[in-house]
């Protein structure tokens, strides 16, 4: 440490003064422009909590400026110093190009990720179906989004995939529609086994009134009768309003001597 601040001293002695000066202007230039940087990027992230962007954008910015503000500067103070300006864009030119080749899937991402924290086409907590998974949203990265799914596993998705293709939100609406389908014997009597579908609906809290519950004949094929109830219930609910009504008709149609049926079909051979 010693020789090092003799060194530093020698160099001072011996440098002209013009020299001397701009060294001591540089230092000045890096102490008072790292200030000025960590003061802009606290009213920058000061700006960006009162226009409640989403948390990962507010990271994303606020890191991206800093760095970015910081390489300005330090470019700054090295062309103060003398060093040639040309040489600093023929350096960051390659470097863009090889770092844009090297990272191609990995930009890709980063695209995709700053779609979805920026026009929102799901948020945390939502329950989202994609072409490869499914679950609920833990967190939404610059790079990748996380799901859980449903019994329990962590899918980490590349934002690219999402930003590029069909997302089912299941919990954007407030409401679901529920639906149960039963198959019976061609020989039912269809208003009865719809009256029992529709009271098991009215007798299940979660179902909303309105719209209100209804069952009809959906199709006649295969020897059987299919029969479907639609109802509405909230999104919350929607799972064990399905399961509570599911298991309701089919108490309910057993009580009255309604045999549920599978699909039969004839096979002949010629």
């Amino acid at each position: 440490m010693r020789e090092l601040w003799e060194g530093v001293v020698n160099f001072f002695a011996t440098a002209s003064a013009d020299v001397a000066l701009k060294i001591l202007g540089a230092a000045v230039m890096l102490f008072a422009g790292f200030r000025l940087v960590r003061f802009a990027v606290r009213l920058l992230r000061r700006a960006m909590q009162k226009g409640r962007l989403d948390p990962g954008v507010q990271d994303f910015l606020e890191n991206a400026i800093s760095i970015a503000l910081r390489f300005t500067l330090i470019i700054s103070v090295l062309v103060y110093l003398g060093v040639p300006a040309a040489s600093f864009v023929a350096i960051l030119t390659s470097a863009g190009l090889a770092i844009g080749l090297a990272l191609q899937g990995s930009l890709s991402n980063l695209a995709g990720g700053m779609m979805l924290l920026f026009f929102h086409p799901f948020r945390s907590g939502d329950y989202i179906k994609t072409d490869s998974a499914e679950g609920v949203v833990q967190s939404i990265s610059v790079m990748y989004t996380t799901l859980r799914t449903l019994d329990g596993k962590k899918v980490v998705i590349p934002n690219a995939m999402l930003s590029n293709g069909v997302i089912t939100d299941f919990t954007w609406h407030d409401t679901r529609r529920v639906d149960v389908s039963v198959t019976v014997g061609l020989t039912e009597d269809s208003q009865a086994v719809r009256t029992l579908m529709e009271e098991a609906a009215r007798s299940i809290p979660t179902v909303l009134p309105e719209p209100a519950p209804a069952a009809f004949l959906d199709k006649m094929a295969d020897g059987v009768l299919q029969f479907t109830l639609r109802c509405w219930a909230r999104t919350p609910e929607f799972w064990d309003t399905q399961l509570k009504l599911t298991e309701d008709v089919k108490a309910r149609l057993d009580r009255a001597g309604v045999a549920l049926r599978a699909p039969t079909r004839d096979v002949r051979q010629i």
